[in-house]
């Protein structure tokens, strides 16, 4: 799938939004004229995960169809707020890394960081909609500043509703499926090296006898020569 296909799925996933509020301020960040076209670009890691030109696209959408799902199960959590979360959690990202190759951390990404960046931008976007309630505003700065879960992972906040805790597990999820399906792609055997960000030897996960291809990442196989 392009990215542009990709990017197509976010926005139609943000206009489902039905909160007038949050909706216009979720196309605030896709209708950015400069903004979008760096987040279309730009990776989600250096090197962790969807650590390609595109990266940020793919996971963002990963993650808001899992906020999706997960509105599902749960109902008591606002889907509008999931969606928010899901779609602006790492957006500062595509001012944090250069979308060239080696995506090293511009000086914007050095002093800032992407999650400082995003609250910056939501504070910005929300002040341009008229009558943007100031509590609602702060609902979603906190999904964003929350969503690494921990002070010691980078969150100036720790989650304290639902909808951030939704939002840091399922960016968690996301990121762990990635990571460990790039070292699957890199295995030589039936386990992956020990020298990696777990500290310890992943199982590579086999296909069926019968379907004698290589493991690439989450339902993605590579026919073997």
């Amino acid at each position: 799938m392009t990215v542009e296909a990709i990017f197509e799925q976010i926005r139609a996933l943000s206009a489902r939004v039905r909160s007038a509020h949050v909706r216009a301020l979720l196309f605030g960040f896709l209708d950015d004229p400069a903004l979008a076209p760096a987040f279309m670009r730009a990776p989600a890691a250096k090197s962790i995960h969807h650590a390609h030109a595109g990266g940020l696209c793919e996971h963002t959408l990963s993650v808001m169809q899992l906020g999706w799902r997960i509105c599902d199960h749960y109902p008591q959590l606002d889907r509008d707020l999931v969606t928010a979360g899901c779609l602006l959690h790492d957006f500062g990202k595509a001012r944090e890394l250069s979308p060239e190759p080696g995506f090293e951390y511009t000086d914007e990404g050095k002093l800032v960081g992407h999650l400082i960046l995003t609250c910056q931008l939501i504070r910005e976007k929300a002040a341009r909609i008229p009558g943007f309630p100031r509590e609602l505003e702060w609902r979603i700065t906190h999904l964003v500043a929350a969503h690494h879960g921990r002070h010691e992972y980078g969150s100036p906040k720790e989650p304290v509703t639902l909808e951030a805790m939704a939002v840091h597990a399922l960016d968690e999820l996301d990121t762990r499926m990635s990571s460990f399906a790039q070292l699957f792609a890199a295995a030589e055997g039936p386990w992956t090296d020990r020298k990696n960000l777990y500290g310890r030897q992943l199982l590579v996960p086999s296909p069926p006898a019968e379907d004698e291809r290589r493991f690439e990442g989450p339902g993605l196989y590579r026919e073997v020569e």
